[in-house]
């Protein structure tokens, strides 16, 4: 089994939360692996600007591009492109609990017929350049086959597989099941990854401590890139409103317009407050803005 040189706290992947320019800070605060949103292969088959866009990548940090798609042609045309090469890991999406997703027999749903996912996935190992992982859950439609679905991923070939011990029903609710986690490391002989529900150095220290691999860090992060540096006990590079500042400067190069850049921006403010003074009567400052001056002036307020 191939192993990380070190034990991993990384940013999991949200969709319309780690944008460029959020893994970048992130990966500023410490941590050791950033993942994309979720990329559809189907949009870098049409040649989709906006989600070509979407595969800028600045972090100084383990760069994972996370993919979602259920057909082999498409996986084959897609991987044949250079977009992927600023890359280190190609990751599969088979958890995505979304309707939308689940609809279109991608994410979560993925985990209903195990050989044609064993198909996609060797497809996708054979294609990339990149070595492929793998991230899922517990299950879907009350057929909780991870395990199965675990060993699965390791005869295709793939690197390393994250489980979010989860089922698809549950959505983000409840609480992770632990011993899923301890029971899928021993039934299989690459890295396991832990994503759910890790918050504090305990939670990282337990996941240590069966064997994990790693970590992924996913709503604990959002607006809290120092996250990262509390439990890796490191110094913050800055503080958190340079932090805040970053994000917006970096997202400035990448939104074409004003409008569209506060529309985006203002609900990662309203996380970056959310601890903060006066927080609810912040926010609903935050969803009457519609100006950057509004956003810059805000900020500047920020203790």
């Amino acid at each position: 089994m191939k192993k990380f040189d070190k034990f991993i706290i990384a940013l999991a992947p949200m969709a319309g939360v780690t944008d460029f320019a959020f893994r970048k800070v992130c990966a500023d605060f410490g941590a050791d692996m950033v993942v994309t949103e979720m990329i559809s292969l189907k949009a870098i088959e049409h040649k989709n600007f906006r989600t070509e866009k979407m595969l800028r990548e600045e972090a100084d940090a383990i760069r994972v591009c996370q993919i979602f798609c259920h057909d082999i042609n498409t996986i084959e045309k897609a991987m044949n492109t250079t977009l992927f090469e600023k890359f280190d890991y190609i990751d599969i999406n088979c958890g995505c609990p979304a309707p939308k997703i689940v609809k279109n027999n991608d994410g979560c749903a993925m985990m209903k017929n195990i050989e044609k996912s064993r198909q996609i996935i060797s497809s996708l190992v054979k294609y990339s350049t990149k070595p492929v992982s793998v991230k899922f859950r517990l299950g879907i439609d009350g057929n909780e086959n991870y395990i199965e679905f675990g060993k699965m991923c390791e005869e295709c070939g793939v690197a390393f597989i994250t489980l979010h011990a989860r089922t698809r029903e549950q959505g983000y609710s409840g609480n992770v099941d632990k011993s899923a986690y301890e029971k899928l490391i021993k039934a299989v002989n690459i890295p396991v990854f832990w994503s759910g529900d890790i918050l504090t150095k305990e939670d990282v220290k337990y996941a240590k401590s069966i064997g994990c691999a790693g970590v992924m860090i996913g709503r604990g992060a959002m607006g809290n890139p120092e996250i990262f540096s509390i439990l890796k006990n490191t110094n913050p590079p800055y503080t958190k409103k340079h932090a805040i500042l970053k994000h917006l400067e970096l997202l400035k190069t990448y939104f074409a317009s004003e409008k569209t850049l506060v529309a985006y921006f203002k609900k990662h403010l309203m996380w970056y407050v959310k601890s903060s003074e006066f927080a609810t009567q912040t926010k609903l400052k935050i969803l009457e803005f519609t100006t950057l001056k509004q956003i810059e002036d805000l900020i500047d307020k920020l203790k």
